[in-house]
């Protein structure tokens, strides 16, 4: 299998083929591996002169380096990202939420049962956002004076961690350690 130093390809098998090693991470002695040492350098990490690392592709997958349209820059080697992110309100634009309640005395489109067409029901005899008790009803029972108000209050700050993993394949990654030395044009 032709091949550069130092390229990496994906596998759809559970071992790295001869002259290959897994993208795992893994330190290498330079004198073991002078050339990809010379192509890859520690750009992964390591002792320099001494042992090196290949890249860590468990578990991650790979994005082109420099910087596309409206992105931010990416430079070699660097690892970015997980598998879950906590949502914290910072994360979310400034909004509100808007009640829209009758107080009682408009009847018009009110209904004493849900219907076909009326999923909810808004009872004619029932005054939940009025004091006001009509001299026919019977006594409606008050709400307490927190229970609806022009103010609102501010949810807690605490995150929640949210999934963001992309639908994957696990395939093996994995590097020639000496192939073909890549000249530069």
């Amino acid at each position: 299998m032709d091949a550069f130093t130092g390229e990496i390809r994906l596998f759809p098998f559970n071992f790295a083929p001869d002259n290959w090693a897994v993208c795992d991470g893994s330190p290498l002695l330079v004198q073991n591996y002078p050339a990809l040492y010379s192509v890859i350098g520690l750009t992964y990490g390591g002792t320099a002169g001494t042992s090196f690392n290949l890249p860590n592709l468990k578990s991650r997958v790979t994005i082109g380096t420099g910087q596309g349209a409206n992105l931010t820059n990416r430079s070699l080697g660097q690892a970015v990202g997980g598998d879950t992110t906590t949502l914290l309100p910072a994360h979310f634009a400034p909004h509100t939420h808007h009640v829209l309640a009758k107080d009682g005395t408009d009847t018009t489109g009110a209904l004493d049962l849900a219907n076909g067409t009326a999923y909810l029901a808004q009872p004619r005899g029932v005054r939940l956002y009025n004091g006001t008790v009509p001299p026919t009803a019977a006594p409606v029972p008050s709400l307490h004076p927190s229970t609806v108000t022009t103010n609102g209050t501010e949810a807690a700050k605490t995150g929640s961690t949210r999934d963001v993993m992309q639908p994957f394949l696990t395939l093996r990654y994995c590097i020639c350690l000496n192939g073909e030395y890549p000249q530069q044009s």
